[in-house]
């Protein structure tokens, strides 16, 4: 029987590298400079809320209260290995300060994306195997500035960044959210260089698409059209992640950012298997038929035949990734020539191609 590890611990960061395609986790910067994996803008506890705040805290005592360093995932071989194979994708979102701690969001920005390039440059990492993202406003701008060349994008819509009522936070998110649409983000996204698109589920599925200004997009028929018109091989990655909307999402495009990481759930909710690498490593047609046909009993068993068989999306020969890029390509509507795909398949999976990441490695544990 699983256990499912703490959010953002190391534990659950390589259990996600190890099950999906790969990991989202949150990164904030400590008093002393550190990157610390947190999601919360404090520590729970007693005391004020200013001295509790993570960008106030040292390094020392936030690692006595068990919270994790950037430095000390990337210290660890397996993890840092899963990610320098190509197959794999990591997700860093930069949280941003509560208000008392009066960090400037541009400067804060930039003094985190400084110090990943520092600890990143000499790792060996693929083009297309890590994103940047936030939800600040500022986080293209910051890019910018300091030259920063990890792709980043940011996330839709804007979030405030501090609060621990899901409810609240979410309630001043609904003016943008309605004033905005997946056409205009990506229009605006592309133009400022981005690669991908971070937005929440409701923006191409639920009534709350309709009720929106700009056009509309989903997950069939025309709707999808649209969002296909409108990625033109541009990633998306979509939250929160139902496991009965998986291979819509899937089929669509769209990468998902899940909670769902449990390895004895092998079925999705219409009794059909889960498969939890589609880009890190696809099945091909003999497993996907196998996998297909085998009673519950046997699932198991047949899957983890499949995970040590199988090649990942770095092992596999050009012929194969070819057929599968210009399937996705073609069907999705990618921009640019056919010839000009295959030239990035050196450079990692592309950000067009749907993935399963986990949320804050192993899902989350707590809050929102």
């Amino acid at each position: 029987m699983w256990s499912q590890p703490p959010e953002n611990s190391l534990p659950a960061l390589k259990h996600g590298m190890d099950f999906c395609d790969g990991v989202e986790f949150d990164v904030r910067m400590d008093v002393e400079g550190e990157l610390v994996i947190y999601h919360d803008e404090s520590l729970p506890g007693k005391g004020s809320l200013s001295s509790r705040c993570i960008e106030n805290m040292n390094t020392s005592k936030l690692k006595e209260e068990g919270v994790l360093t950037f430095r000390e995932v990337i210290g660890d071989r397996g993890f840092l290995e899963n990610w320098q194979s190509g197959s794999k994708t990591v997700d860093i979102e930069i949280k941003m300060p509560h208000p008392v701690v009066g960090k400037s969001s541009n400067e804060h920005l930039k003094s985190i994306m400084r110090e990943i390039s520092s600890m990143t440059k000499e790792l060996g990492l693929p083009p297309k195997s890590t994103i940047v993202t936030s939800f600040s406003s500022e986080i293209s701008r910051a890019s910018r500035e300091c030259e920063f060349e990890i792709p980043i994008t940011q996330l839709m819509p804007k979030i405030r960044p501090w609060g621990r009522h899901w409810k609240v936070k979410r309630a001043f998110a609904i003016p943008q959210f309605f004033m905005t649409s997946v056409p205009s983000i990506a229009n605006r996204f592309r133009k400022e260089g981005m690669v991908s698109i971070g937005m929440a589920l409701e923006y191409m599925s639920g009534w709350e698409r309709h009720a929106r200004l700009g056009r509309t997009v989903g997950l069939s028929g025309k709707g999808l059209d649209r969002l296909h018109g409108s990625l033109r091989g541009m990633g998306a990655f979509v939250w929160p992640a139902p496991l009965h909307m998986e291979d819509q999402l899937l089929e669509a495009g769209i990468s998902i950012v899940t909670d769902h990481l449990n390895p004895d759930v092998l079925t999705k909710p219409d009794g059909s298997y889960r498969w939890p690498r589609p880009a890190s490593q696809p099945l091909d047609e003999e497993w996907s038929r196998r996998v297909s046909e085998a009673h519950l009993e046997e699932l198991g068993d047949i899957m983890g035949e499949a995970r040590d068989s199988l090649p990942t999306w770095s092992e596999i020969d050009d012929v194969r990734k070819s057929r599968i890029i210009l399937e996705q390509g073609r069907r999705m509507k990618w921009d640019g020539s056919e010839d000009s795909w295959l030239s990035e398949m050196e450079n990692g999976i592309p950000w067009g191609s749907p993935r399963i990441i986990g949320h804050r490695g192993a899902g989350k544990t707590h809050g929102w």
